[in-house]
């Protein structure tokens, strides 16, 4: 009985990922407009966008559409599939955004499991510029990126994937991308395999912290290469299926295949400190 009771209290603590300690004198809270249990048979339209108005078309030869979205079985689903029509887009992914885009510092985290081919399956922030006038950024925080099959990159499917990214343009039309990424760290099992929690906390303006399966795995520092640009505007959220310049992409037989093409997210939730 003993240890029947603590195989279950493992795979709760599994499923459901605890937010870190809150620091003393704080505590955390739910931030409703960043969370989502996807337990209904739709797509609650007061939080999300079945296709991103913040990044419509995506990177060829995949492109977002809304009928790859769904919500069934507690599940987010995004099911990538072939297009037909169109000369510069032939795979239908996915690009559910949140309407809210004052996501700040606090704990965000979903429990995913990735599709199986050579698309990503991703969770991360992103901000437009404050105004066209140079020079000017964007932030992104990408808190998981998964691919989940290889052909020819890195393995992505049992490597934990987050990085940050400063993309200044300056007034001659110059973008310079700086980055922190991560460190190496286990999926296991591999991502394409198993659902996993996948969280961070954006601590502050240079100190992005993340977490799998609600342990701490490593720090990002995202304003160390910009020390005048800090990290520190409010963004919206993205959860995307998309193809990548430096992949293969899936053949028109990989994406009917329905065992192997859709990412599932089982849950969205995030939260902020506030003082006790």
């Amino acid at each position: 009985m003993r240890i029947l009771l603590s195989i279950f209290l493992c795979s709760i603590g599994t499923v459901f990922s605890q937010t870190p300690p809150a620091p003393e004198g704080f505590k955390w809270v739910k931030n409703e407009k960043f969370s989502d249990e996807f337990n209904g048979d739709k797509l609650d339209a007061s939080k999300w966008y079945d296709r991103s108005p913040y990044w419509v078309h995506g990177r060829p030869p995949a492109t977002f559409r809304a009928y790859s979205v769904s919500v069934k079985n507690g599940n987010l689903q995004i099911k990538n599939s072939v297009l037909k029509g169109d000369k510069k887009y032939n795979i239908a992914g996915g690009a559910v955004a949140s309407v809210a885009k004052d996501a700040f510092y606090g704990y965000y985290e979903t429990r995913m499991k990735a599709s199986s081919i050579s698309m990503s399956s991703t969770f991360w922030l992103k901000n437009k510029p404050v105004s066209n006038e140079c020079p000017f950024e964007q932030l992104e925080l990408d808190i998981v990126e998964i691919v989940g099959q290889q052909k020819r990159a890195d393995d992505f499917r049992t490597k934990l994937h987050s990085n940050t990214h400063i993309f200044h343009t300056d007034c001659k039309g110059e973008k310079v991308v700086k980055s922190a990424k991560g460190k190496n760290t286990t999926i296991d099992p591999p991502a394409n395999e198993a659902y996993h929690v996948y969280g961070c906390w954006w601590v502050d303006a240079n100190t992005v912290k993340i977490y799998l399966d609600g342990k701490y795995q490593f720090t990002m520092n995202p304003s160390t290469f910009f020390r005048d640009k800090p990290f520190n505007r409010e963004m919206y959220m993205h959860l995307v299926t998309e193809t990548y310049n430096w992949e293969t992409p899936p053949t028109p037989e990989e994406l009917s295949d329905n065992s192997k093409n859709t990412t599932y997210y089982d849950w969205v939730r995030s939260y902020t400190l506030v003082a006790k």
